[in-house]
């Protein structure tokens, strides 16, 4: 009898559905709150700068709180990741937790070593793009197959942000492992325009896979009852 059928593992589902939200929301009130004391510094040039530089604690006022926002949502991330490991719904959906799981120490890593230790910064940054890509692109796969654990919704966010990161990537100076500069005397910049694009992606994604975990247990709950009737 495998385990991942039993009622038990609903708690189970429901825990890395909640821890996956957390994620989400965590990151995004980062990002909001130091976006906010940005934008009361410097006024409308805060909403075109990358969102890397919110991180900078000489520059950014409150750049300790994205900071802690990326720590704590990349640890919800990993322990989520851990959690969809264990079910063992299949074998591919432990290789999309364990490249999860790459993606959250990524996260964890970028508030440890913001954008002031830049060598590190550079290092940790360029493994969430490539973690990124992985994990969107074992997700479209999953979605094309199709598997149980990718719905349509999860799938065409996956397939907006691997776009979004291959365009990324082919910006990357990869003998630096750095974004060219924003040109200072025009508002819009790509690099940072695409950089935010990944951002709300990246929230709204862990959202939509939330909510298809919840579906997931739904059915595997369901399956479970039908199968050992109380």
């Amino acid at each position: 009898m495998n385990l991942q059928h039993e009622p038990s593992f609903y708690d189970l589902h429901r825990l890395i559905t909640w821890l996956i939200v957390g994620a989400a929301l965590l990151s995004a009130t980062g990002v909001i709150i130091a976006l906010y004391a940005e934008y009361q510094v410097v006024g409308t040039p805060a909403l075109f700068m990358r969102a890397d530089f919110l991180g900078d604690y000489i520059n950014s006022p409150l750049a300790y709180v994205f900071n802690l926002g990326l720590l704590a949502a990349g640890i919800c991330m990993l322990v989520s990741m851990a959690g969809l490991y264990l079910l063992k719904l299949d074998t591919f959906s432990q290789y999309i937790a364990l490249t999860g799981a790459w993606v959250g120490t990524s996260v964890i890593l970028m508030g440890i070593f913001p954008i002031n230790f830049l060598t590190m910064h550079r290092l940790v940054s360029t493994s969430y793009l490539l973690s990124t890509l992985t994990l969107h692109a074992l997700v479209i796969i999953a979605g094309i197959v199709p598997k149980l654990i990718c719905p349509r919704p999860l799938f065409y966010l996956s397939l907006l942000s691997f776009i979004s990161a291959i365009s990324l990537s082919l910006q990357l100076d990869w003998s630096q492992l750095d974004f060219p500069p924003c040109d200072t005397g025009n508002h819009f910049c790509f690099v940072a325009a695409n950089m935010w694009l990944q951002t709300n992606l990246n929230i709204i994604w862990c959202l939509s896979l939330a909510f298809a975990m919840r579906r997931l247990s739904k059915i595997l709950y369901h399956r479970a009852q039908v199968h050992h009737p109380f």
